[in-house]
């Protein structure tokens, strides 16, 4: 008679091995209580925001001491009391970034060594209650480390694409300027003729709006007489009569002005050369 083997089911085994990983976890971690992911969770998080607060803590020493020491004192300091240059660094920066602010609350130690990628304004933004970037703020904390490491790097990504296209844009600038300086630093100086020719092409526009605006209401005044001389039975003493009550103001007015000014066209250079030019042989 053959005696039968008990067999045990591979879930079985699994099940035993993992009571055996629990029973060994709670003796070398557990603090003697049953496990509770409440309670573990929260003390979790109250560990990792202590090792911020404390990285920061170091972190405002470490930039007082610099301020105080030489270079190579610095840096002996640093040698005898940290584990790497890398680890005083993500402290100064911490220190920076959370002077005026306390450390994000439940995001951790690389979370906020993530946020700290990223330049000031935009850390300091989502410290007071905005987005990280495009990111809603409450999102940040509910985000997977991974996720959230991964949008942080895309963000730097982005932000060094704007700041290279307005280094390009400013490069092309000075470019232009430095190109426009060379060009005047070849050009001859104006002579006295060029200087008088600018200045006189200053005020052509002026002078050709006005010559145009005299040329406009000059035939309608002359238009107005020519109507007034059409009307029907008036004779010379009535138009007398009419023209006579605009004469001491704005007709008088009008031809001293006129007189005056053909007169200063006459006297010009140029005109007077034409003027005399123009007389019979």
């Amino acid at each position: 008679m053959s005696r039968r083997k008990n067999v045990i089911a591979p879930e079985a085994q699994a099940m035993d091995k993992m009571a055996l990983s629990r029973k060994e976890a709670d003796k070398l971690w557990g603090d003697g209580q049953p496990f509770d992911l409440v309670r573990v969770e929260t003390r979790i998080g109250t560990n990792n925001n202590t090792v911020i607060e404390g990285m920061v803590a170091s972190g405002r020493d470490y930039l007082w001491a610099r301020a105080h020491l030489k270079h190579g004192e610095f840096m002996a300091l640093v040698d005898r009391t940290a584990s790497s240059h890398t680890y005083v660094l993500n402290c100064m920066r911490f220190a920076d970034l959370y002077r005026n602010s306390p450390p994000v609350a439940n995001l951790g130690v690389r979370k906020t060594r993530a946020l700290a990628q990223l330049d000031k304004p935009v850390v300091v933004k989502y410290l007071s209650g905005g987005p990280l970037g495009d990111i809603p703020h409450d999102d940040v904390a509910e985000m997977p480390v991974p996720q959230l490491e991964e949008e942080v790097r895309k963000l730097r990504e982005k932000v060094k694409r704007v700041e290279d296209v307005a280094k390009e844009k400013i490069r092309q600038k000075d470019e232009q300027i430095t190109k426009l300086e060379f060009e005047i630093e070849k050009r001859p100086e104006p002579t006295k003729e060029q200087i008088a020719q600018a200045a006189l092409q200053e005020l052509t526009l002026k002078f050709t709006g006005t010559l145009a605006y005299i040329n406009t209401y000059l035939r309608e005044a002359y238009a107005t007489v020519v109507k007034a001389e059409k009307i029907e039975n008036v004779n010379v003493q009535q138009l007398s009569d009419w023209l006579g009550q605009f004469y001491d103001n704005e007709i008088k007015t009008f031809r001293e002005l006129s007189e005056a000014w053909i007169n200063e066209i006459d006297n010009a250079g140029p005109m007077r050369d034409w003027r005399i030019s123009d007389l019979p042989k």
